[in-house]
């Protein structure tokens, strides 16, 4: 009778990491970014300050605390510019590019060992034009 409660109690406990070890697990972006000093130039990408979720021409951003995700629309990013403290992030994509992302983030912190917080995304394209954040 132990063995079978022994048993239950393990099978209950794989199903639950089943169903929730997706969300229970951090995600990282798919490829290792490059620390760039100080505050490399936005020029013929597409600048987003301040950060916030939302859709701004052919991105869309989803904020979770110092981490974001992205997805492409009609485009494929080559690379992210991830600024925040006094350092950025650089994430570059093979190529052609990729259409999405997730667990991007601004350098670490070398006193807190966390990313600093969002100051502003650059992002660059397929077709190397800068779209139109506001379209109207």
């Amino acid at each position: 009778m132990v063995k079978i409660a022994k048993l239950a109690v393990i099978g209950v406990f794989a199903a639950v990491l089943a169903l929730f070890g997706g969300t229970l697990s951090a995600s990282a972006a798919s490829v290792t970014p490059t620390v760039l000093a100080g505050n490399p130039s936005c020029e013929g990408g597409l600048k987003i300050e301040p950060v916030s979720s939302g859709t701004y021409g052919p991105i869309t951003i989803a904020v979770s605390g110092s981490s974001f995700s992205f997805s492409a629309n009609g485009v494929l990013v080559t690379s992210v510019i991830v600024k925040g403290g006094p350092n950025a992030n650089l994430y570059t994509y093979p190529a052609p590019g990729v259409s999405s992302d997730t667990g991007l983030t601004a350098p670490i912190n070398a006193k807190t060992d966390r990313p600093y917080g969002l100051s502003h995304l650059c992002f660059f394209f397929d077709d190397k034009k800068t779209p139109d954040p506001d379209p109207k």
